[in-house]
C-alpha cells in the first residue's frame, strides 16, 4: 500500500489524467500484475512474439509507433529499440519504472496522450455533444514504418463512461453503451488512416465466471466491432484467477492478433 501511495504522489501525470483515475488505474494494474504474474505469463509472451512477428511487414525501420505501451509488460522494447531509429510510446500515464526503461534507449520515447481525444473535452462534454474530435496525432509524420496498438482497444472506454455516468446519471445505459462502441471504432478507424503495417491485439470478449466455470458475464467485442472470429491467432488471458476479483470469483479475455500490412 506505501509503494502504491509513493507511485501516486510521485508520477508525472497531468491533472485531468489524476482526476479521470488513468493513474490510479496504471497502478492498479501493477500491483494485479504482481499477484498473478504466472497466469499472465503466456499472455505476455504471446504478445510480444505477436508483435515481433508482425515486424516481417515492415520494408524500413524508421519509427515505430506503440498506443497502450503501459507497463512495457507486453512490448518488446529492447527489440524494438534495437530494430527502429525511434520507437513511441503512447499512453495517458508512463509510470516511473516505465521512464527509467526508456533511459536505456535514446532512441525512444513516451508520449503522454490521450488518443480517445476525450481528456482535452472534459470542459464542453455534454449530453447533448457527446462526439469526440477524430484522432490527428502522428498521422502527418511520414516516418512512421509500424503501428500497434496493444491490448489496449476494450479498455479505451471504461475511464470516460465512469465519468460520464457520474458527472451526467441522466444518461442512461444504451446511451452510454453506443458511446463506448463509437469510440473503440473511432480508434479502429484511426489505425486504419496509417500506410504503415499495422498490428492490434485486442480482446474479443471478457468473461467474468464462478469457481465452477459457470458464466456470470460475458462482454462480446467480436460481434460489437465487426470482428472475424475466426482468426486462428489468438489466446486465453487469465487476468483475474479464481479468488482476485472476489471469493470464488474469476474473469478471463479471448485475445486475438489482427495485422494489415
Amino acid at each position: 500500500m506505501l509503494t502504491e501511495w509513493l507511485t501516486y504522489i510521485a508520477a508525472d501525470c497531468p491533472q485531468s489524467a489524476r482526476k479521470l483515475g488513468y493513474l490510479r488505474e496504471s497502478i492498479a494494474i501493477r500491483s494485479r500484475y504482481r499477484r498473478c504474474k504466472t497466469a499472465w505469463q503466456p499472455h505476455l509472451e504471446r504478445s510480444r512474439a505477436a508483435l515481433l512477428a508482425s515486424l516481417q511487414a515492415c520494408d524500413s525501420f524508421r519509427s515505430a509507433l506503440v498506443f497502450g505501451s503501459g507497463l512495457l509488460l507486453d512490448v518488446p522494447l529492447d527489440e524494438l529499440a534495437r530494430r527502429f531509429e525511434k520507437v513511441y510510446l503512447v499512453d495517458v500515464v508512463h509510470l516511473p519504472e516505465v521512464r527509467r526503461a526508456v533511459r536505456r534507449h535514446s532512441n525512444v520515447h513516451c508520449i503522454s496522450l490521450d488518443v480517445t481525444g476525450f481528456m482535452q473535452q472534459l470542459d464542453t462534454i455534454s449530453p447533448q455533444h457527446l462526439g469526440l474530435p477524430l484522432p490527428e496525432r502522428f498521422l502527418d509524420d511520414p516516418d512512421i514504418d509500424w503501428v500497434a496498438s496493444v491490448n489496449l482497444l476494450s479498455q479505451l472506454p471504461l475511464l470516460p463512461l465512469d465519468w460520464l455516468s457520474r458527472r451526467f446519471p441522466e444518461l442512461d445505459h444504451a446511451t452510454l453503451d453506443s458511446w463506448g462502441t463509437r469510440l473503440m471504432r473511432q480508434h479502429l478507424d484511426y489505425l486504419a488512416t496509417f500506410a504503415a503495417p499495422t498490428c492490434l491485439l485486442a480482446d474479443m470478449e471478457q468473461i467474468v465466471h464462478d469457481s465452477d466455470g459457470k458464466i456470470i458475464e460475458r462482454i462480446d467485442f467480436a460481434s460489437r466491432l465487426g470482428f472475424d472470429d475466426t482468426t486462428p491467432d489468438q489466446w486465453r488471458w487469465d487476468i483475474a484467477p479464481p479468488g482476485e476479483i472476489a471469493p470464488g470469483i474469476g474473469s478471463f479475455h479471448r485475445v486475438a492478433v489482427y495485422t494489415r500490412s
